[in-house]
Order: C-alpha cells, then structure tokens, then sequence
C-alpha cells in the first residue's frame, strides 16, 4: 500500500515545510504531471517527460492530459485521490509564466 501526500509548495506564511520531500531515487517510479492551464503545458510537458524517461527508462509518467486542469482551482482532497488511485509517488505540478 502506498501513502502519499501531498503539499501546497506555493510557500505560505507558517507553512512547517513548503515542499514535499524529495524520492530517493525515480527509477521504476510512477510520476503524474498536473497542468494548471496557465502557460504552455503542450510544449514543456512533453519535453519534461522525454528527458526524465531518457535518464530513467524504467519510469512511468502518466501526462497532465489524464487529469483535470486545475492550478490554484484544485481541490486537494480530490486531485490527492485521484493521483493515489493512479499509483504516482510524485507529481510534477504547473507551468510558469
């Protein structure tokens, strides 16, 4: 059984931690990408997806395409779930302008 959670890494004031701990290693990982719809997720997505399966060929990434768009419009509770039901370990969040 795998537990995830998941972190706001926006750094809030009083946040104990702004981001989640790094994975010792992403080979034979599971990582989803989550797109906030903001700026050029058809470019940097891919791009980001060739160059880790290239250095981690055992890994997986499922592509921000599978999931809701969202940005600060997720809710947490929800897109936690679906990416623990997806089996990632991590997730690569956004695009910035």
């Amino acid at each position: 059984m795998v537990t995830l959670e998941v972190f706001d890494p926006s750094g809030r004031i009083g946040a104990a931690s702004s981001h989640a701990p790094r994975l010792s290693e992403l080979a034979g990982k599971t990582i989803c990408e989550l797109s906030d719809g903001a700026w050029g997720d058809y470019r940097t997505f891919p791009l980001i997806r060739e160059l880790l399966q290239k250095q981690f060929p055992t890994l997986k990434v499922i592509p921000y395409t599978q999931f809701p768009v969202g940005g600060d419009k997720f809710d947490i509770d929800e897109i936690g779930k679906i990416i623990k039901d997806r089996g990632c370990q991590a997730a690569i969040i956004g695009n910035a302008a």
